[in-house]
């Protein structure tokens, strides 16, 4: 301003000056850029990544067309046998009936019992009395902390002859480890997951606003309509999550099932990882144990891209 209160005009290099900065702060800092040194940067983690993950990966891609085995002259010199492990995969009906119990026990066991076993617990526990509601989340809690030994060896107890469920239903004979591994087993995997599941379902329930509730009620909705219409759409984004997380965790439950039954009896709980460990350390064709490790690689593989999509695709 002048002496005057008249403007100034601004000219010369400060009329520049104004025009580049005002050229600068239209540039978008979201903008996707590339810097090279970032590529140094991260040269150590692809180089360990590489190492430790590829490298493995590839090794064991490539045992899965050999002969070679635990023990024996194959052993040490083994051989690169071409597509004979996939011709005699292709012709194993163990494999394909190890792949068929795998579909029953992740699908059925972990998407579907456990995670609706899950919202069961966090619609009963979300009116419920507080003592209540500790005392059975701190239990749902416990049991999916428990190591898996633990759950097996209380499952073995409860199932089989003179077990607890022998002593109630006033048969000492009755063996349902036995006469229905499959369903044992599930149930087991189901009982074990169920305390994550419900944690999920519980830290949902309380982000749905309670003023939707209040205005079904004054709607005159019943608990069933307001539960069919707004509860569970609004849970459906993590009723899909939970889902396919508790497949993949079901997915590697190795443990549970081979200290229950050894994949008995007669194949009936037999699922990939433990046909997997059988030929590997049993029958002693680690080269076709790699094999079937690598078919567990697609399928976990195609688990977690499902998981991928489901959780983006979502937002």
């Amino acid at each position: 301003m002048s002496a005057n209160q008249g403007p100034v005009a601004t000219t010369g290099p400060q009329g520049g000056s104004n025009t580049g900065n005002q050229a600068r702060a239209r540039v978008r800092l979201d903008e996707p850029r590339v810097n090279p040194i970032s590529f140094v940067l991260l040269a150590p983690a692809a180089l360990l990544l590489g190492t430790l993950f590829l490298g493995p990966v590839l090794y064991a891609i490539y045992l899965g067309f050999t002969n070679l085995q635990l023990i024996g002259i194959h052993a040490i010199n083994y051989r690169f046998t071409g597509l004979s492990n996939v011709a005699f995969l292709l012709n194993d009906a163990i494999f394909y009936k190890s792949l068929w119990l795998t579909v029953i026990f992740v699908v059925g066991s972990g998407a579907i019992a456990t995670t609706l076993l899950g919202l069961i617990l966090a619609l009963a526990l979300q009116n419920c009395v507080a003592p209540i509601r500790w005392i059975t989340s701190a239990t749902a809690i416990l049991a999916w902390t428990l190591p898996p030994t633990t759950i097996a060896f209380l499952w073995m107890a409860t199932s089989t002859q003179s077990g607890l469920i022998a002593l109630l239903a006033g048969n000492q004979r009755l063996d349902l480890l036995y006469q229905h591994a499959m369903l044992v087993v599930s149930t087991a995997n189901a009982w074990s997951l169920a305390g994550l599941a419900m944690t999920m379902f519980s830290a949902a329930l309380r982000n749905i606003p309670g003023d939707l509730m209040e205005a079904a009620q004054l709607e005159g909705a019943t608990s069933v309509q307001s539960l069919m219409r707004i509860t569970l759409p609004m849970l459906k984004p993590t009723i899909v999550t939970c889902a396919l997380l508790m497949m993949l965790m079901t997915f590697g439950n190795f443990t549970l099932i081979y200290l229950m039954t050894g994949g008995g009896p007669g194949n009936d709980t037999n699922i990939l990882p433990v046909y997997t460990y059988q030929q590997g350390f049993k029958f002693h064709n680690l080269g076709y144990a790699a094999l079937l490790g690598n078919v567990m690689v697609l399928l976990s593989a195609f688990l977690g891209g499902l998981f991928v999509w489901a959780t983006t695709s979502r937002r």
